[in-house]
């Protein structure tokens, strides 16, 4: 049907659609302002052909923009994932998130911080780059449930640039996946 747009699937049947993948040049930047911005994803939920879903996972710029305000206003989105870093400023960026969800009535199923560490591949010592683990004080600060901290690993960062991602080991985020599982059912 040529009123929707396709999505592209992985190799494992995965489907995807992005800004980046209806442009003919990937290096050009995409210069539009929000509400272009929020009308194209706007689009990606109302003309995409999805058919069938289990679940439609939408990542989201960090902050409180139009992206974020569109998604929440247009699409019937179920439940969010807080995703962090350990650095101190991006308590101020969750901390907006978590009121945006509140004033939108968006139900938060917790807090995951990402870039957490790095498993030395040498001695398998386990590196903070950005400082200690800040889940727990943060989780507590904005009333979220913590569910995980993820590392930096190199392998999959790789197989990502390679577009191999279906081939990373992924087994870091099992329990984070069984988390949110339980607070879904």
């Amino acid at each position: 049907n040529e009123n929707y747009i396709y999505p592209q699937q992985s190799k494992n049947g995965i489907k995807i659609i992005s800004i980046n993948l209806l442009i003919d040049n990937p290096s050009k930047p995409v210069l539009w302002r929000g509400p272009v911005i929020g009308g194209a994803v706007k689009q990606f939920y109302t003309d995409v052909l999805w058919e069938e879903l289990d679940f439609l996972l939408i990542d989201m710029p960090p902050g409180t923009g139009d992206v974020a305000l569109t998604v929440f206003q247009s699409i019937p989105v179920d439940d969010v994932i807080i995703v962090s870093t350990p650095q101190d400023l991006v308590s101020m960026i969750v901390g907006k998130a978590v009121n945006m969800c509140k004033a939108m009535h968006i139900n938060m199923l917790g807090l995951v911080e990402n870039m957490s560490y790095i498993n030395c591949p040498s001695c398998q010592e386990v590196i903070h780059p950005f400082g200690p683990s800040k889940l727990e004080a943060v989780a507590n600060e904005y009333g979220l449930k913590p569910l995980d901290t993820l590392p930096l690993d190199n392998d999959t960062t790789t197989l990502i640039d390679q577009g191999l991602v279906e081939s990373a080991n992924v087994s870091v985020i099992d329990h984070t996946v069984e988390e949110i599982i339980k607070l879904i059912k």
